[in-house]
């Protein structure tokens, strides 16, 4: 995953988590750091801990609680229970869960991603 996005919504029961995306191309890695956390039945937002909201940020929330991620059918429904399932992980599964869990969905994560990088450089290598 190269350094495209700054931020990332993670879908969870009720609304959505924030997330900033930092990219080290040293380590050919990316973290994700927690902004918000945002209700969206009552449009509240949490911010984490030791985090002042950017304008940008504030205007991402409001855009996010005015309308949708911009994906449609499957995809839309994959994303939004991926974000569900680490919602789960972070925060509510047991260890003993977890390690009943664990290999199954790496295993599904690296399929999928497998899946995307192939079909994403068969797009690349076609003449538009």
């Amino acid at each position: 995953m190269g350094g495209g996005r700054e931020y990332y919504f993670r879908p969870r029961p009720g609304g959505a988590m924030l997330l900033r995306i930092a990219y080290d191309a040293r380590l050919r890695r990316s973290e994700m750091h927690r902004i918000a956390g945002i209700n969206a039945k009552t449009g509240s937002v949490n911010v984490a801990s030791g985090h002042d909201l950017t304008d940008t940020e504030r205007a991402l929330i409001d855009a996010w609680l005015a309308g949708s991620t911009g994906l449609t059918g499957d995809a839309a429904k994959a994303a939004e229970q991926i974000g569900h399932i680490a919602h789960w992980a972070q925060f509510r599964a047991t260890p003993a869960e977890l390690t009943d869990a664990t290999e199954e969905l790496l295993l599904a994560m690296q399929d999928l991603r497998e899946v995307l990088v192939r079909k994403a450089a068969q797009r690349a290598q076609k003449p538009d």
